[in-house]
C-alpha cells in the first residue's frame, strides 16, 4: 500500500505514539533519580523485569513456544542479548544515577548511535563513510565534553564522577546489543523474544539483588513510593513505551521513526529541570547539540543522495 494514501490522523496517531514512547523511556530515568536515595538500583531494576514478565509472559506464550526450538539452538546468543538489554543496560543506568545527574545520564544516553556506528565496522563488517568518520568525531567530541563536564583539558580528571562511568557502561551495553541485533536468526522476534529477553534479566539480576539486600545490607522497603514507581518503570516505561513504539514503527517505517529516539533527552532533561531542580549547563546543551550535529552529518550522505 503507497502510504501517501493513510489520511493525515493516520500519521498523527504514529507520531503521538512515539513522542508517548520517548516521553515514557525519558520519566524512567528521571524517577529513578528522584528515588535514588530510597530505592537500591539492583533492587528497582529487578522488581521492574518481575513485574514486566508476570505480564509478558502469558501474553506472549503461543510466540514464545513456537520460537522455542530456534532459540535453544542459539541460546548462548540469546543469553547474551538478554543480558546485554534488560539485565545491563538500565541497571547499570540506575546504578550510576545514584550518584550523577538525571541530565548528564540523559545526555549520555544519547550518545547510543555513536557507539553502535564504532561497534559496526568491527562486528558486522560494515564500512564507514567519510560522512560516518566526521560524524562520530563531532559526536564524540559531545560526549566528552558531556563526561568532563565542560572541562577537555581534564580528560584524566573526569572519573570524579563514578555515575558517568556507571552511565557510560550502560550505553556500550546497548549499543553492543542494538549491533548484535543484526544478527539475530530468522524466526525469532516480537513478543516471544522480548518475553525471553525478560526472563533472562530477570534471573540474570537475581543473585545481584540478592547480594545487593544482603551484603550491601540495602533491602528493598515495600511501601507505597516503592510500588508506585515499579508501576510506572514496568508499565509505562516498559509495556506501554514498547508496545507504541512497535506499534508506531509497524505504521510509518523505522526510518521516519528513529528519530523520534531524540525526543527522550529533550524530554529528560525538561522533566529534570522541572521536576529535579537539575541545572542545565551550556556545556551540557553544547555537548547535546555536538552529538546530534554529528549524527547528522553521519546520515549526511544518504540524505543529500535523495536531495539530488
Amino acid at each position: 500500500m503507497n502510504p501517501n494514501r493513510h489520511p493525515a490522523q493516520y500519521y498523527r496517531l504514529a507520531y503521538f505514539l512515539l513522542a508517548l514512547a520517548a516521553l515514557f523511556w525519558a520519566g524512567n530515568f528521571v524517577l529513578a533519580r528522584a528515588m535514588h536515595a530510597n530505592i537500591p538500583p539492583i533492587g528497582l531494576a529487578f522488581w521492574r523485569w518481575f513485574a514486566v514478565a508476570v505480564f509478558i509472559v502469558p501474553w506472549a506464550w503461543q510466540d514464545l513456544k513456537k520460537q522455542w526450538p530456534i532459540m535453544k539452538a542459539h541460546a548462548g546468543f540469546m543469553l547474551a542479548l538478554g543480558i546485554l538489554s534488560v539485565g545491563a543496560f538500565n541497571t547499570l543506568v540506575y546504578i550510576g544515577l545514584q550518584t550523577t545527574s538525571a541530565v548528564n545520564a540523559l545526555l549520555l544516553l544519547s550518545s547510543v548511535p555513536v557507539f553502535i556506528l564504532l561497534m559496526s565496522p568491527v562486528i558486522l563488517g560494515h564500512r564507514l563513510n567519510a560522512y560516518q568518520i566526521m560524524g562520530m568525531v563531532v559526536s564524540g567530541s559531545g560526549v566528552l565534553l558531556v563526561l568532563t563536564q565542560g572541562k577537555l583539558l581534564a580528560l584524566a580528571d573526569f572519573g570524579h564522577d563514578a555515575g558517568l562511568l556507571w552511565v557510560l557502561t550502560g550505553v556500550i551495553s546497548w549499543a553492543l546489543y542494538s549491533v548484535l541485533l543484526h544478527k539475530l536468526p530468522k524466526g525469532i522476534g516480537g513478543s516471544g523474544f522480548f518475553a525471553v529477553t525478560v526472563l533472562v534479566g530477570v534471573f540474570g539480576l537475581l543473585p545481584f539483588y540478592a547480594w545487593e539486600s544482603v551484603v550491601q545490607q540495602r533491602p528493598i522497603t515495600f511501601i507505597t513510593d516503592f510500588w508506585l514507581t515499579v508501576a510506572y518503570v514496568a508499565f509505562f516505561a516498559s509495556i506501554l513505551a514498547y508496545m507504541f513504539w512497535n506499534k508506531a514503527v509497524d505504521m510509518i517505517g523505522a526510518e521516519r521513526a528513529g528519530g523520534f529516539i531524540h525526543l527522550m533527552p529533550a524530554f529528560g532533561l525538561m522533566l529534570s529541570a522541572l521536576l529535579l531542580d537539575e541545572a542545565i549547563t551550556v556545556a551540557a546543551l553544547l555537548g547535546l547539540g555536538l552529538i546530534f550535529a554529528g549524527l547528522v552529518l553521519a546520515a549526511g550522505k544518504s540524505i543529500w543522495r535523495k536531495s539530488a
